[in-house]
């Protein structure tokens, strides 16, 4: 469960600044799901207010029901239109309480997030935190969609592919392969990862992913795989990994690491949640602070699914 100064340390402002003193004025000492609940308003996840869907008029918030309702009199008699806090946000589906939540985002967006770990200390059952990685995979997905291409004049990117396979007892036959393109800017922490599972790593296809992901005009260092022959002519300045060790991919080897030991490959992970496995590692590389990659998340699980319009 979260604590109220936890709530605090992370609560942040529109503008992305830590809002101590006003998180303290707002809180006035409540009790805890009654702060998850405000810390959720505060992202945007959750509605502050709302207005009858019958006559217009603002509905009152029932704390201990979480919902709104009207208390207009119309004709002599009350609207008492009624509606759940939840509905239509990312939350609607959600029959936990709001600090419970929290507490398996936490989990979610911690780098050696297990479920069955979830399943131990929070008392979930097992489809349960399967659906929830589901749709916070979705949040972590729409998120990586939306970002920029990465490269450019000036900057150096390194391509490699990798083989994300499942082995039998984890040291038996190969059950299942899953083949991904992974590229990392040198100097900074940008990268992508796509997947090229069930297509063959040709020319076109490598190219077609490289100019989807990488602006041309800077450097782009690859092994000497023939399928990279042909991006100089895509505006790049191609490079090849030396036996002398002068232009080399340690980015990328260590990105190998990353994938394979818990980030997207565990026992038990079906492969056709592979990709958003991938997107939750792109999201929590994106954001190294903890408090920082919780506040994102919330704020782009609040623009996937607004609450209702008042």
């Amino acid at each position: 469960m979260i604590r109220n100064d936890q709530l605090v340390k992370t609560l942040k402002t529109e503008e992305g600044n830590y809002a101590e003193e006003m998180a303290l004025e707002e809180y006035g000492g409540p009790t805890e799901e009654q702060s998850a609940t405000v810390f959720l308003q505060t992202h945007g996840l959750l509605p502050k207010e709302a207005n009858c869907a019958k006559c217009g008029a603002p509905c009152r918030f029932q704390e201990k029901s979480q919902h709104f309702r009207c208390d207009k009199q119309i004709n002599g008699r009350r609207c008492n239109y009624k509606r759940t806090m939840r509905k239509g946000t990312f939350l609607s589906n959600c029959a936990k309480d709001d600090s419970e939540f929290l507490a398996f985002l936490s989990m979610y967006l911690s780098k050696d997030f297990n479920s069955d770990q979830v399943v131990q200390e929070l008392r979930w059952t097992d489809n349960t935190v399967t659906q929830w990685a589901v749709w916070c995979g979705e949040v972590c997905e729409q998120y990586v969609k939306t970002q920029p291409k990465i490269g450019g004049p000036d900057t150096v990117v390194e391509i490699d592919e990798i083989c994300l396979c499942q082995r039998k007892q984890k040291r038996g036959k190969i059950v299942h392969e899953f083949w991904v393109v992974v590229g990392k800017e040198r100097d900074s922490n940008k990268r992508f990862v796509a997947n090229l599972d069930g297509n063959p790593r040709t020319a076109a296809n490598l190219s077609g992913i490289i100019t989807k992901y990488i602006l041309p005009g800077g450097v782009v260092i690859t092994d000497s795989h023939p399928s990279y022959s042909t991006l100089g002519s895509h505006g790049y300045t191609h490079h090849i990994i030396d036996q002398q060790n002068v232009v080399r991919t340690q980015s990328i080897e260590r990105i190998w690491g990353e994938l394979k030991k818990g980030y997207v490959v565990r026992r038990g992970r079906a492969p056709n949640h592979m990709p958003l496995h991938i997107c939750r590692y792109i999201f929590i590389a994106a954001f190294k602070a903890e408090d920082e990659r919780l506040h994102q998340f919330l704020r782009n699980a609040a623009k996937m699914h607004p609450p209702l319009p008042c």
